[in-house]
Order: structure tokens, then sequence, then C-alpha cells
């Protein structure tokens, strides 16, 4: 076997980064900062599409290159049925009770990209919508806005975020995570009752961890009473630091209604905005919508109070 090893040393090498990138991702995920890059970086689909590549290049050894297929196939149907959703929309024909929030990271626009929010707020009438990296909006933009929905508060907030509510918007405390990452904690009155909305927005480079900016997360959620936790993460739903919401919350990820990646819009390989509902709620269908307008994509949350 050692003589196997060291006569074929570059095609053992890359089995080894097969077996160690389904390690990083399964076990060790983002708990160590020398392996927080590997892992943000390297999508369980990336790891299956080397795995084929690598049965390929392995022809030659017949019984290995058969093993690694079918046990890449195995992995592969996995990422399927754990990536792609058909949930129904049980909403379609009735809207009682119902409720939804649109969310979207847009990209850092010259100008708000109305026609697409016009379409969704035409089409799922959100009670809340919610931009990120809505920097700079132009005034202009948000009186459009307001005058053709009057009823919504609208607020551009610190962190270049932007929340609009069909209500009225009580309050809001801007919270500084560390460098690059941010949060709004907003509350709103919407149809006669208090909501309470955390926005955020989490620093964007691979390389770096986010086990403080999660701490501090946790800090905020366990001090006040939040319905929905919303907003461009920059990590990826197998997390462990997403653990600490599963008490409380529930991420629409099983809800989505095709695959659960959100960005880039090109080809969607990442998931990386999340919508969390406090469990007072029940999640029925996270729709999701992918344009030229910006590189993430648009998420449409519905849901139902709980009896």
């Amino acid at each position: 076997m050692i003589e196997l090893i060291f006569k074929y040393k570059a095609k053992a090498y890359l089995i080894f980064w097969y077996a160690f990138l389904l390690v990083v991702h399964f076990f060790l995920k983002d708990r160590f900062l020398p392996l927080v890059f590997i892992f943000n970086a390297c999508s369980l689909i990336f790891i299956i599409t080397y795995g084929f590549l690598l049965s390929i290049g392995l022809y030659k050894h017949k019984k290995l290159s058969i093993f690694i297929l079918c046990f890449n196939s195995l992995i592969a149907v996995y990422w399927y049925n754990n990536y792609h959703f058909k949930t129904e929309d049980t909403t379609v024909n009735t809207a009682l009770n119902t409720h939804s929030v649109l969310y979207w990271n847009i990209s850092r626009p010259d100008q708000l990209p109305l026609d697409v929010i016009f379409k969704n707020m035409k089409d799922s009438n959100p009670e809340i919508i919610v931009l990120v990296e809505a920097k700079d909006i132009p005034y202009a933009d948000i009186k459009f806005l307001k005058r053709h929905y009057p009823s919504y508060d609208i607020q551009q907030l610190e962190g270049e975020m932007m929340i609009a509510v069909n209500g009225e918007i009580n309050d809001v405390e801007y919270k500084k995570i560390s460098r690059g990452s941010k949060a709004n904690l907003v509350t709103a009155t919407i149809n006669n009752r208090l909501r309470t909305i955390l926005v955020i927005d989490l620093l964007a480079n691979p390389a770096l961890s986010k086990k403080a900016d999660f701490k501090m997360l946790e800090s905020i959620i366990e001090s006040q009473h939040i319905d929905f936790i919303i907003g461009d993460f920059n990590t990826t739903y197998e997390s462990v630091y997403f653990e600490a919401f599963t008490s409380d919350y529930e991420s629409f990820h099983k809800y989505n209604n095709g695959f659960t990646a959100t960005w880039p819009s090109v080809l969607p390989l990442l998931e990386i905005d999340h919508f969390w509902l406090s469990k007072k709620w029940k999640p029925i269908i996270l729709h999701k919508e992918f344009n030229t307008d910006s590189d993430h994509g648009l998420l449409l949350g519905k849901f139902q109070l709980k009896p």
C-alpha cells in the first residue's frame, strides 16, 4: 500500500484533498481559523464536482475509480435532497393570516431597482421590505416609493441598509458588530402589533472567522424579543455558528422553492443570505428571484402565526 502511494504520489495527493475537503465540510467546518477560507470557498457542489473529476482521472485504477464514483454519487444525492426543495405555496388560493417579508442585498446600486421591488410588492404585498448594501439611495427614489405606497413607513438606516414597513417604524437601534459587520434592530407596529426585525450584514472576507460576530449577535438576540433575523451573513448555512439560533428560531432553508443557494446570481453556489423566524411563526415558503440588478438573489418569505 505504501509503495502504491509513493508510486502514484500525485494522485494520492488528489485523493487526500478530496477526503480533506469532505472532513472540513461535514465535521471541522468553520470552527478553526486556518480552515475558514477552505470551508467558505469550497461549497459541497464544488467538492462533488471535484470528486467526479477525480474518479475520471483515476480511470486506470478501475476499482478505486468506481469506488470514488459511487461514493461521490451518494454525496451528490445527499446534496440534492438537502439543498433543493419543491415546497408548495399554500398561500396561492388564500392569503388569510399570511404574512411576508421581502429581503434583498441590492449590491450598492446608483438607484433603487424600483421595477423589481414594485413587481414583488404587487404580486405578494410584503409587510416588510429589507434591503442591505443600500448605499446612498437617492432621496428621489425613496420619495417615489412612498408616493406609490403611502401606507409604508420607509427609512434609510446606518450601515447601508433600508427598511420599509406597512405600518409605523417605532424605533431603530444601530449595532456595530465589528469592522465590516453591522446590524440594525428595528421595532415596528404592523397591523396593530409590535414586530422586531434584526437586519444583518456581516463582513464579506471569506478568510476571516465570524465567531466573534456571532457571539455579538447572540448577545443581542438573548437580550431582545426578536421576530425576524434576516440579512447577508456572508456565511454558509452549514456554519457551526448558526447552531445557536436553532433553539428559538427556524430557518427558511428547507422551505425553499428550488435550490437554496443565494449567491452569485449567475451560478448560485453559496447560501449566504438567511432568513430566520421566531418559533412563534410557521414558515410556509421561500421564493427566490435572480436578475442582473444584483449578484444576490431576492428572497420573499411567507409565513403564518402559529395557533
